[in-house]
């Protein structure tokens, strides 16, 4: 059965450049062109969608309002912008409206893979129980824009740290939680880095990468509270994961991507739990106190009261941002790594281990928050003799490398 696919410009050149783009996936989608907001709703209402790609600035009803729109009234279907990039000052309108951005002129190879990759993480849907989860979630947050400034300067070839710095000059406020972050002694840094670009010199552009969408992704949540769920401890978490996820992956694969991917993985392993307690804190609640109650792990409570696991529920936002799918499959299995098809070293085997040994060392007197390793998961890969040298790499739990007043100001 083709997937259906609508893309809406109001200029006759871009929608005929799509269409020319897409020839060769016509047998294989259906694929829909249409130049007005209006004529896309009506469409709408006859057929259901997967993926909705707009342009930004159109007459009438524009980007923001057309997908505002198809939040509300169809809020399973993936939502996409594209804008020139002479537009970017007005991406701020489709702040937590769309979930991916494309710049034009946007090559076919980048369309056809943002497309498949969104379709594909649709399928996660078919599992009834998380799709009436994310059918709840009134506020899925859109990918951060400055992360996607940085990964289209990257793209485009010609990357420099003086672009780099420039894009993080429109952002000044992340600028100064990112040398905040790096001037702890969790980096070890030799001087005060005292600006974006010599932060990339000194960790590298992945890295900063990483805590930018982490960054960016933790400020944009005001969690109601919540007995026992702190955002500061959280983040301390997801920090110590992050840098433990990457020393393993580090140790076991030469391939200096599986590291990065694995610290990217390991900052936002928890990503569903901040969805959870924003747009569910009382059904989170229950499912936090019925963990406590019954001295179970907490992926377990969230599945019998909400239906599904913040482990999952991450997974499916990372994917609808089209991050790689390594780094998908670390946040949505970190708990059951064994349900991954993947059956060899990945960022999910670092931040699965990882994820558990932090858990262990902050937690020792909690069994619902003590995460055990899978050691079944681990016989299959032949990394079983590994575990103890892991362990060593453990921080001790009274000298935590990073505060947690130096991350609570979000």
């Amino acid at each position: 059965m083709k997937k259906n696919i609508l893309l809406v410009d109001d200029e006759p050149r871009v929608l005929q450049a799509l269409q020319h783009m897409l020839a060769g996936k016509q047998n294989e989608w259906r694929l829909e062109f249409v130049d007005s907001a209006a004529k896309a709703l009506g469409l709408m209402a006859k057929m259901e969608f997967r993926i909705v790609v707009s342009d930004l600035v159109m007459p009438g009803t524009d980007g923001r309002q057309f997908l505002e729109e198809v939040r509300q009234r169809y809020p399973q279907t993936t939502r996409i912008v594209l804008c020139w990039r002479t537009e970017r000052q007005f991406l701020t309108r489709v702040f937590g409206v769309a979930h991916q951005y494309l710049f034009k002129p946007c090559e076919p190879d980048v369309l056809i893979s943002t497309l498949a990759r969104a379709l594909a993480q649709s399928e996660l849907l078919a599992d009834s129980r998380l799709k009436m989860v994310v059918a709840q979630l009134k506020s899925i947050p859109s990918m951060p824009s400055l992360y996607l400034e940085l990964v289209d300067e990257m793209r485009s070839g010609d990357a420099s740290i003086q672009k780099i710095g420039e894009i993080f000059s429109r952002d000044p406020g992340m600028a100064a939680k990112i040398l905040q972050v790096v001037n702890t002694a969790f980096f070890g840094a030799p001087r005060h880095i005292s600006s974006p670009a010599e932060a990339v010199t000194f960790l590298g552009l992945e890295t900063v990468k990483a805590l930018v969408l982490s960054l960016q992704i933790f400020s944009q949540f005001e969690p109601r509270k919540i007995q026992a769920f702190h955002l500061g401890t959280l983040w301390r978490h997801s920090w110590d994961t992050a840098q433990l996820a990457k020393d393993i992956a580090a140790g076991e694969d030469r391939s200096a991507k599986k590291a990065e991917q694995s610290f990217t993985a390991g900052l936002l392993h928890d990503i569903g739990k901040l969805l959870l307690a924003a747009n569910l804190p009382e059904v989170y609640q229950e499912a936090l106190d019925m963990a406590q109650t019954l001295v179970i792990p907490i992926p377990e409570a969230e599945r019998n009261v909400i239906g599904a696991s913040h482990a999952e529920i991450g997974g499916y936002l990372l994917g609808l941002w089209g991050l790689p799918q390594p780094v998908v499959d670390a946040v949505a299995f970190h708990h059951h790594p064994n349900q991954c098809p993947q059956k060899d070293f990945q960022p999910l085997t670092a931040v699965h281990v990882a994820n558990a040994l932090d858990r262990s060392k902050s937690a020792p007197g909690l069994p619902m928050l003590n995460d055990e390793v899978d050691h079944d998961y681990l016989d299959q890969l032949g990394f079983t003799s590994r575990l103890e040298e892991w362990r060593n790499l453990v921080a001790p739990a009274e000298e935590p490398m990073v505060r947690e007043p130096e991350l609570a100001a979000f």
